[in-house]
C-alpha cells in the first residue's frame, strides 16, 4: 500500500472518529460507528421506502404520534402544487425532510407530521390547507408546545441552515424565549443562523399560522441540501457527506431534548 493511500486512509478514519464523537457529545448518547452508519441507513430507507413523493392522494400527510410537546412537521417532503397569481405549477419535494422528521421523532419522542405523497395544494404556502387543519387539531388536543417546521434548501445556498422566526426583533419574533437555545444548538457550525433569507414570515407559513393562529412558539428550519441528502432518488451520485447528515441530525437532536427540558 503507498503511502498516500495509508495517509488518505487515516485522514478519513480520524475524520469520521471526530464526528461520531461530536454526535455523542451533542446528543449525550452512547453509540459506535456501526449505527451512526445504521442512522444514515435508516434515514435513506424511509427516504426510498415511505415517502411517495410521486404518488397523488387527497390524504397526502401522515402523523406520528408522540410523548414530548413539541411537534416536527414536513409539510415539503413530497411534491407539491404551488399556485401563484392565477397559474400554478408541482415542485419538487424538499427531499429527506419528511425522512429526517420521523428519524427525529423515533429519536427524541417528539410528534411527526410529515408528507407522505404528492399534494394538490401547497401544505405550507397556501392561506388554508388539510395540512393546517391537521396540525391545528393536533396541537390543541396533545398539548404542543413548540412546531419544528423543516424544509430544504439547495445546495447552492451560502448557509448550512436558516431558522425562520418571522423577524429578528423579540416583539415580532415567532420563538422569543427559544431562541437561546436554538442559537446554541448550532454554535461553531452556523454562528448566526437566523432569519438568513427564509425568515418564514409569510402570512401563509405553518410558521406564521402557528405563532399567531395558535399563539405557540414555532420556527422554520431550511436545511442545506449538502446537510440531508443521504443519497438522491434521481441522480445517485447527488449526495452529502456522510459526517455532515450525522452532524446536523445530532444537533437537531440535541436542540429538542433541550427545549423539552425548558419547557
Amino acid at each position: 500500500m503507498s503511502i498516500a493511500l495509508r495517509l488518505c486512509l487515516a485522514k478519513k478514519t480520524i475524520f469520521l472518529v471526530a464526528v461520531v464523537l461530536s454526535f455523542l457529545l451533542l446528543g449525550n448518547r452512547t453509540a459506535s460507528c456501526d449505527e451512526m452508519t445504521n442512522l444514515l441507513k435508516e434515514i435513506k430507507k424511509i427516504e426510498f421506502t415511505v415517502i411517495r413523493c410521486d404518488e397523488q392522494r387527497a390524504d397526502y400527510y401522515r402523523y406520528i404520534e408522540g410523548r414530548i410537546p413539541i411537534l416536527i412537521s414536513a409539510p415539503h417532503g413530497a411534491k407539491h402544487y404551488h399556485a401563484r397569481e392565477g397559474e400554478g405549477y408541482w415542485k419538487k419535494e424538499d427531499a429527506y425532510t419528511s425522512s429526517l422528521a420521523i428519524k427525529l421523532g423515533q429519536l427524541t419522542g417528539a410528534h411527526v407530521l410529515y408528507a407522505k405523497y404528492k399534494a394538490g395544494e401547497d401544505p405550507n404556502s397556501d392561506t388554508r390547507s388539510a395540512y393546517k387543519d391537521f396540525l391545528k387539531s393536533v396541537v390543541r388536543e396533545h398539548g404542543i408546545k413548540f412546531v419544528i417546521d423543516l424544509h430544504g434548501a439547495s445546495g447552492s445556498q451560502p448557509f448550512k441552515i436558516d431558522v425562520g422566526t418571522m423577524s429578528d426583533a423579540m416583539s415580532e419574533s415567532s420563538c422569543p424565549t427559544l431562541r437561546p437555545i436554538i442559537q446554541k444548538a448550532f454554535q461553531g457550525f452556523e454562528e448566526q443562523p437566523f432569519n438568513k433569507r427564509f425568515a418564514a414570515g409569510g402570512c401563509g407559513t405553518i410558521t406564521t399560522f402557528v405563532r399567531n393562529d395558535l399563539g405557540i412558539e414555532a420556527a422554520q428550519f431550511e436545511i442545506n441540501a449538502r446537510y440531508r441528502i443521504v443519497e438522491s432518488r434521481s441522480n445517485p451520485s447527488l449526495k452529502a457527506r456522510e459526517e455532515d447528515v450525522l452532524d446536523m441530525v445530532g444537533r437537531l437532536e440535541r436542540m429538542i431534548l433541550d427545549i423539552n427540558e425548558s419547557l
